[in-house]
Parts: C-alpha cells; structure tokens; sequence
C-alpha cells in the first residue's frame, strides 16, 4: 500500500505542471475568444430587454391578478413604516429613534443592517407560524385591499407626475432667464454644500435630519404646524414676492443694456457713458384674429426684455434708466440682428422678416427663418426696438 501510494503521489506530482499549463492556456484561450467576441457581436447589448414577451392582453390579465394576490407585503411595509413615524406605539417609535441615533454615531453598523432584516424576519415567521408572503387567493378581504391600494397607487403616481409636469418649465429651457437663474443657484448651492459637508460631519447632518421628521410627526409639531403653518406660507410668499419684485425693478432700472462699439463724434462721451436700451414686443397668433399682443395666463407681456420675464411698459411710455438720458427722439427697429441678452452678454442670431419680426414657435424658441407654410414654427413672435441714452450731467460728475 505505501509503494501504491508514493506511485500515485509521485505521477500527481508529474502531471499537475501539465495540468496546471492546460488551465492557464484554457483560460488565455477563453480571454482571447472573449474580447473577439466583445468586439464584433451581433448579441444585444442587454437580453433581459432585448428577450421582453410582447404587449398581450390575456398575459396583462394573468400578471394584473398575480401581482394583486402577492403584492400585499409592499403595503404591509408602507403602512408599517407610516405608522412608526406617526408614533402610534409611542414605544416601538422611541425605539427605532434611539437606534437611528446609534446608527448616525456610529455608521458602520449598518453593515449589520441585512443580519438585522433576516433576524426580524425570521423572528417574525417563528411567533406568527405562517408563511409571510402568503399568496391571497382571489376575492378574498386581503385580495381587495389589495385591489384598493394598487387603485390609490395608481392615482398618487398619476398626481405626482402631474405636479411634476407642471414645474417642468422651470428646467426645460423655454424661459431661458429663468433656467440659467436655477443652474446658476443649483451650482452655487452645490458649492456652499460641499463647503458644509467639509467642516460639519454627514453624520450630523443625517442625524438632525432624521430626528427632525421623527419629531415633526409628533401631534403636538401637527398641532403647531395646522395652526401657525397657513400663517408662514403668507409671510414666506410675501416675502418671496417682495425678493421677486425687488429683483424685476433692479433689471428694469439696469442702466447698462448694451455698450455701443463705436463713439460718438464731438459729443465727448465715451463708451462708458453712452449705452442701447432694448425692448422687444411679443405678439401671438390667434384663431380668427391673427398675431396680436395678447398672451396666454402667466406668459410674458406684450412688452418685456428678450427672455420674457421682465416686465417692461410699452415704448411710448418707457423712461430713461435712472442716471440716464435719451439721446435719440424715437425708437429705431432692428431688422438686421443679431439680439444681445442684456443680462448674459450672449448673441442670438437671428432673421428678421417684414417689419422687423422674428417668429417662434408656440414656446418662443427660435428655429430659424421658415416659410409661411409651417405655422408651428410661426405661433408667436416678437421684435426688438432700440434707443440711445447717455449719462445725464449730474453722475459724471
């Protein structure tokens, strides 16, 4: 037995180096084959998109009731998680404050968070006996609320696009004063955030977040916030208008629109002091009537600066900025272009047609000069008037 032995451990001891060279080749051969492969492949980037059953209607039927008799657990977590944080067991929410507060100080316990889950769950299977994701059959009182919570899903999400929708336009560029206003804010935010985060610990941030919704669910923060909330939404959107109005009063009284390039002879002004107001006059197509200087609710005034929203007074009305003079009688039209965003600095070009006139589409988007036969390109359209001014005698001074 021990000559058996030392023949197998020695013709081991011989054909693992060979063993050992057809797995490295194998493996080199299955790289090699790999990257052919990855480099000209007529598979599709993703199977499980690629292999999706197509729309029927028997299967959507079968998958609707399937999903309604199981879909019961999802619910159950919602209305769990509701009811902890609207302490309705002031204990069981005491509880899971103190161990969100232990969590915050010391973060590396949540690598424990799946030990935990499984813990719980198997706790709970152990004192209840039965399965915990009980499929309910059809018809049954756990079927319908079922039923009930995915019709009220169904809506909420419906809502929440809704909302969503609505607010689109402060990000889809069709104001586009207003989204650079935002991208300006979100990158200035993100900024003073990451100066934040640098000298206060994320921890502490999670940590006041945290207590502060546990907190704010109490009856007595409900109580407070149905009584004095209605009162600090008025003084909010007061104090919001009152931030709006002072900022729309210090774009129309911006002295500076456009310095001009070139100086005045014998005048004795110099670029600084001799500038070009712009103000451009919006009209929209209607039905019947034709292009005329009436908006849709919440759009841009007949009269505005070129993103709209600034409101300015028609021409005949419109004075001088403050510390400045006209140094023309009248209003010139520009029908040559391009228009200069007085806020930005940034040159738009553009065609103007008869009367100066430059058509948009039913957003204001400019999408260049189009025959009269594409009225979608040719729903609003506005043109720009401008005026000389100069600094009155008192400033230069």
């Amino acid at each position: 037995m021990s000559h058996v032995s030392k023949a197998t451990l020695a013709s081991s001891a011989v054909l693992s180096p060979s063993h050992r060279a057809t797995t490295s080749e194998h493996i080199q051969s299955v790289i090699v084959t790999a990257a052919l492969h990855a480099a000209d492949s007529p598979d599709p980037p993703n199977e499980y998109l690629a292999n999706l059953p197509p729309l029927n209607a028997q299967i959507s039927a079968k998958n609707f009731v399937r999903f309604a008799s199981r879909c019961g657990f999802m619910f159950a977590f919602r209305d769990a998680v509701l009811l902890l944080l609207s302490w309705d067991k002031p204990l069981d929410t005491m509880v899971a404050m103190v161990g969100y507060i232990i969590v915050c100080m010391y973060p590396r316990l949540l690598l424990l968070a799946p030990h935990a889950i499984l813990l719980h769950l198997l706790l709970a299977s152990y004192q209840k006996q039965q399965d915990l994701l009980k499929i309910r059959r059809e018809g049954s009182p756990e079927y319908l609320r079922n039923m009930q919570n995915l019709q009220n899903m169904m809506g909420e999400i419906s809502n929440l696009y809704d909302t969503a929708s609505a607010y689109q336009r402060y990000i889809d560029w069709s104001d586009e004063k207003l989204t650079m206003s935002i991208l300006q804010a979100t990158l200035a935010s993100a900024v003073a955030l990451g100066v934040i985060v640098w000298w206060i610990p994320l921890r502490l941030c999670a940590l006041f977040g945290g207590c502060s919704l546990f907190l704010a669910n109490t009856r007595f923060a409900k109580y407070c916030w149905r009584e004095l909330g209605p009162d600090a939404m008025v003084y909010a959107q007061e104090m919001f208008n009152g931030a709006s109005d002072w900022y729309n009063d210090r774009q129309q009284q911006q002295p500076v629109k456009h310095v001009q390039q070139s100086q005045e002879q014998g005048t004795g002004q110099n670029n600084d002091e001799q500038v070009q107001v712009s103000l451009y006059e919006n009209q929209r197509w209607w039905p019947g009537t034709g292009f005329a200087p009436q908006m849709l609710e919440g759009e841009r005034n007949p009269w505005s600066d070129l993103s709209g929203s600034v409101q300015l007074q028609p021409k005949e009305d419109m004075t001088a900025p403050k510390g400045y003079r006209w140094s023309q009688d009248n209003w010139h039209l520009d029908t040559t272009g391009p228009w200069i965003d007085d806020v930005l600095g940034i040159e738009f070009l553009v065609s103007p047609e008869e009367g100066g006139w430059v058509y948009t589409n039913n957003h204001w988007e400019y999408e260049g000069k189009s025959n009269g036969k594409d009225r979608q390109g040719r729903l609003t359209r506005r043109r720009r008037w401008i005026r000389n001014c100069i600094r009155t005698t008192n400033d230069m001074l």
